[in-house]
């Protein structure tokens, strides 16, 4: 099995071949070992090898070359199959998805791969003549890899998430997120481990026997000092599994949903466990910041869910259909063409449920009821927002996503921009504080009354309009089996009742 979905995997073969001509791959080898050679033998004629300093050199291009330019290669690579129509052949091909995820996430950035492979004996010079040190340089290297995989498997899914023909965007997107997360290394000692721990930078300083700051706190996983590899680890190993999971999907189908409910409420459980991780009984963060912190990270994780696993139009008929075929009274709210209703409950429970057990792991944080209604607020607009999504596909066919971002800019945006007049030029700091309030993007943090309301009111509205779009959808399908049966399906087009 193993030597199928890589060895013999004809995607990774024929990227290889691609890639790697004997020419280019010639040249591109001669250069790479010509300038590493060089610059060792400097470092060596100044006496300048036993300082890390070569060390993160190198081990800092391997990145550039892994990371930044691999997973641009790779998410260039799944867009242009998906513009050319390629990706659909492979779809009907014998291999199986996970042949076919493996065969891009890998050999899309071969060349890349290539030139750290390359790379690798003037790092581990570098580290034996240093103070790295042979274990510095294999643990670094092991979360380096982890890390590789994690943002090749990020940038597979975005190539996959984008329509035919718009994917221009995605590469300059993921090369602005890993930057920020390798900015965020830095936060991992005071107690922010996301997005740091998902690159190698923590354990490359770990590595190097970085001495933190005086006032710096070495990062812990639930109060366990692990070290700092192994952590990086724990953050990014389960993310890398998710993401393959989502990219396995999609290439079985291309009408297939990222995540299963099921899925994606397991996917949010594990990101809230990982943040909490890195900071429970951590010393230097209070609940006045912790609190907002975790609740706009969810915030923003659970959305990418919602729109992951909320069907279409089609969709919900398709599987309401199937569940009115084998007698069942309605469709099952797990089912990935069902309702996402459920599965928004879930995750909207599970803000409130993050503050729950913070409070109880750490009583001496003492959360108030401020920030209570921050929890309050970031589950109620997750919960509208959810119930929005699924209601304005239902209810539009073609115009859903059009008519839902219509909403989010007059319940999102707008608010922010009234805010900002009425504060700055009307000179009402009160009055546009709860303007701005409206806004999850200042409301969540804000934890005022009137956010909380709003978000509140908004969830049981949006529950109440999807519950009756659901219905309307289930009683025409009732509907068109009672005609068929009756022997009217024939006259259905003709007859304005049916």
């Amino acid at each position: 099995m193993l030597k199928q979905m890589l060895f013999d995997n004809p995607l990774l073969i024929r990227h290889i071949r691609s890639n790697l001509r004997t020419p280019r791959a010639g040249y591109l080898t001669g250069i790479v070992v010509l300038l590493s050679s060089l610059l060792m033998f400097a470092g060596y004629k100044a006496k300048a090898l036993d300082d890390s300093g070569f060390y993160t050199f190198f081990f800092s291009c391997q990145i550039l070359a892994m990371c930044l330019a691999g997973t641009s290669q790779v998410a260039a690579s799944i867009s242009n199959s998906n513009d050319s129509g390629i990706l659909d052949f492979h779809r009907i091909t014998p291999l199986s998805p996970v042949t076919t995820t493996l065969g891009f996430m890998i050999g899309g950035a071969v060349r890349e791969h290539l030139i750290a492979l390359l790379l690798v004996p003037f790092t581990l010079m570098c580290a034996l003549f240093s103070q790295v040190g042979i274990v510095g340089f294999l643990t670094s290297t092991l979360v380096l890899i982890s890390s590789t995989l994690l943002f090749h498997s990020l940038g597979l899914t975005a190539g996959l998430v984008a329509k035919r023909g718009k994917t221009r965007n995605v590469n300059s997107g993921l090369i602005f997120l890993i930057l920020i997360a390798l900015g965020c290394s830095g936060f991992v000692s005071e107690g922010l481990p996301i997005p740091g721990m998902l690159t190698a930078g923590p354990a490359l300083a770990e590595a190097k026997a970085v001495v933190m700051g005086p006032n710096a706190v070495p990062p812990t996983f639930f109060g366990i000092q692990f070290p700092v590899f192994l952590q990086s680890l724990f953050y990014q190993i389960p993310l890398i599994l998710f993401l393959v999971v989502a990219a396995t999907r999609r290439m079985e189908s291309a009408t297939a949903m990222f995540f299963s409910k099921s899925t994606a409420v397991a996917f949010l459980i594990t990101i809230a466990s990982l943040s909490l991780g890195g900071v429970i009984e951590h010393p230097k963060l209070n609940a006045v910041l912790l609190v907002p912190i975790l609740a706009y990270l969810e915030f923003i994780i659970a959305v990418l869910m919602v729109l992951a696993i909320t069907p279409n139009q089609g969709q919900y008929q398709g599987g309401a259909r199937r569940a009115k075929r084998i007698g069942m009274g309605r469709p099952p709210l797990w089912q990935d063409e069902s309702s996402s209703r459920a599965a928004v409950f879930v995750m909207a429970t599970l803000a409130i449920a993050t503050v729950q057990i913070i409070q109880t792991l750490v009583p001496a944080l003492n959360i108030d009821a401020r920030l209570w209604r921050v929890a309050g607020t970031a589950a109620g607009a997750l919960a509208y927002f959810g119930f929005a999504t699924q209601y304005f596909c239902l209810k539009h066919q073609n115009h859903g996503k059009l008519r839902l971002m219509m909403f989010l800019f007059l319940f999102w945006v707008l608010p922010l921009f009234v805010a900002l007049l009425m504060g700055g030029i009307m000179k009402q700091p009160d009055f546009a504080f709860h303007v701005a309030s409206i806004s999850p993007l200042y409301g969540i943090g804000s934890g005022s009354w009137v956010a909380f309301i709003f978000a509140a009111s908004m969830a049981a509205i949006f529950f109440g309009l999807l519950l009756k779009q659901e219905r309307l959808v289930w009683e025409s399908l009732i509907f068109r089996e009672i005609a068929k049966e009756d022997g009217l399906a024939d006259g259905e087009r003709g007859n304005p009742f049916v």
